[in-house]
Order: structure tokens, then C-alpha cells, then sequence
């Protein structure tokens, strides 16, 4: 692999595990109904919403905050399930839970070993920033919200990776961005960076554009840095 300058890291999935809080989360809107199971079909479908809506925006051209997105699926999920709970206090509560996400068993000795020195490193996340782990402000490490630059990964003008291409002010292939999503890869990849797909689950990539590497862990994508 050739020596870049800048290591471009996506936060959900990638550092922190925040499916380990789903049950967390509908634990505190269900409360005596509560039941993993149930906590797996609303929060799938909480997600499903997400995504739909998310993509909605996205191929209009506009800009939502995760906040109002995750408000309006919230909205349909429980109307759907004739629940009576608040849209915006299940919110505060997904976002606080989200902010508990663990790390990754490797996050911490990955994290140490590329912020030594000899990269510049950068967090990318889709997402406000109320809602981001504070973890990464023990590092030296550059935070790009979708809330702070109004964009998202991969929508129409690309904005989040092109701003950290200007920051740096360096050339985009020598950038390198790992992220779980194809949205990482897709958006990275369009800017001219060099892309690394985190593929935790071993699951198929389903799309034409390749990314540049594929990896199971951070500890993979550390050995072929």
C-alpha cells in the first residue's frame, strides 16, 4: 500500500458498536412490554424508516438532521404500532444511548497506533453531533458532522469528503477512508480518495464500484497500512 498522509474514519459500526444499544434504547419506551424480540422488529423498522427517508433527501438535493429524521420514524413507527410515546423524547433517548455505544475491542490500540505521529487523522460521521461518543477528543483527531457541513456522504455535491480534501490540502489519493457503509465507500471513492471497506459481518457487496481494500477489523486495515 502506498504512504498516505490522512486516515479518514467512519464512526458507527466502524469505531463504536451501536447495535450493542438498540435494546437499550426500546427498553426505555417499551418498559414492562419490553422483550428483545420486540426491540428487534421496532428497531429494524425504526432503521428501515431511516434509511428511506435519508435516501429521500438525498435524491432531492436537501438536507435533514438525523435528529428530524429519526423524529419522523419514530412518528411512523409508532403510529404503525398504536404507541403512545413522544416522537422527540424517544429521540433524546436514541441519541443518548448512541453516545454509550462501546468501542470495538481493537478501537483503542488501532486508534494509538495510527494518531502517533505519522497521520493526520479525521473522523466522518452522517449524523449530529449530539448524537457522536465523545471518545475521539483524547486523540488528535478532526471531527466532519453531516449536521456542521449540512450534507450528507455520498449525496449529489459530495460535500463531506470535499471538505476534508480542502482541510488538509492534500492530493485525494492520499486520503485513505474506512468506513462499514457503501455510502463511505461510494462517497469517498467519487472524491478521489482511496476507500477501505469495514466488512464486519461478512456480508456481499452489491454494488459496481469496488472499494480499493476490504477488511474484517480495524487490526486488518492496520497490518496493510
Amino acid at each position: 500500500m502506498k504512504n498516505y498522509k490522512v486516515i479518514s474514519l467512519d464512526m458507527f459500526q466502524t469505531l463504536v458498536n451501536v447495535q450493542d444499544r438498540t435494546g437499550h434504547v426500546w427498553r426505555r419506551i417499551l418498559l414492562e412490554n419490553y422483550s428483545d424480540e420486540r426491540a428487534l422488529e421496532l428497531g429494524g423498522l425504526l432503521l428501515s424508516h431511516y434509511h428511506t427517508q435519508a435516501e429521500a433527501i438525498r435524491a432531492a438535493g436537501r438536507f435533514c438532521t438525523t435528529r428530524e429524521i429519526y423524529r419522523r420514524g419514530f412518528g411512523q413507527v409508532f403510529r404503525q404500532h398504536a404507541m403512545n410515546f413522544d416522537d422527540l423524547t424517544a429521540v433524546t433517548i436514541l441519541f443518548e444511548e448512541h453516545r454509550q455505544s462501546p468501542l470495538y475491542e481493537e478501537t483503542e490500540r488501532f486508534l494509538r497506533r495510527i494518531t502517533g505521529g505519522e497521520y493526520q487523522v479525521c473522523i466522518v460521521s452522517d449524523t449530529d453531533m449530539l448524537m457522536l461518543p465523545d471518545f475521539y477528543k483524547d486523540y488528535p483527531i478532526r471531527l466532519f458532522s453531516s449536521e456542521e457541513y449540512q450534507s450528507y456522504k455520498n449525496d449529489g455535491l459530495n460535500r463531506m469528503f470535499s471538505e476534508v480534501i480542502a482541510f488538509y490540502g492534500v492530493k485525494p489519493g492520499e486520503i485513505i477512508h474506512i468506513g462499514d457503509s457503501a455510502s463511505d465507500v461510494l462517497g469517498a471513492g467519487r472524491a478521489g480518495m482511496k476507500t477501505c471497506w469495514l466488512n464486519r459481518e461478512g456480508v456481499e457487496w452489491k454494488h459496481e464500484v469496488k472499494p480499493d481494500y476490504t477488511v474484517s477489523d480495524l487490526d486488518e486495515f492496520y497490518a496493510i497500512l
